[in-house]
């Protein structure tokens, strides 16, 4: 059995008795949340998502690192033109990397905002 902090019975199998508003610590206006103990605040403004797309997969890394050469030669250092595509490759990786972690943050503010806990 459970004991409102009015006195009250909150017994769910005594129907009659658990009827009324709960008060005191567990007074709940709607206008405050707190989690785990935290001091509640107001809720926070609305996140801009400009970036709309939304992914439910982390994928792992696609980049990869590219190698240094022993002989550096101009332009750029570099001692063949197949180190300056592995250099491509790796940038479009990262970005291919990012645009992922992008898409699973967004999913995850979006599942938040419908639960109510992000505007």
């Amino acid at each position: 059995m459970a004991i409102g902090t009015d006195g009250t019975n909150r017994d769910p199998a005594n129907i009659t008795a658990t009827s009324g508003s709960i008060t005191g610590e567990f007074a709940h206006t709607g206008t405050t949340v707190g989690f785990y103990g935290v001091t509640p605040v107001a809720r926070p403004s609305a996140y801009t998502q400009t970036y709309s797309a939304a992914s439910r997969v982390h994928a792992n890394p696609v980049a990869a690192s590219v190698v240094a050469s022993a002989v550096l030669v101009t332009p750029f250092g570099l001692s063949s033109s197949a180190q300056m595509d592995n250099l491509v490759l790796a940038v479009n990786g990262l970005v291919s990397d990012m645009a992922n972690v992008k898409k699973v943050l967004n999913q995850v503010i979006d599942d938040l905002q419908l639960q109510g806990i992000l505007q």
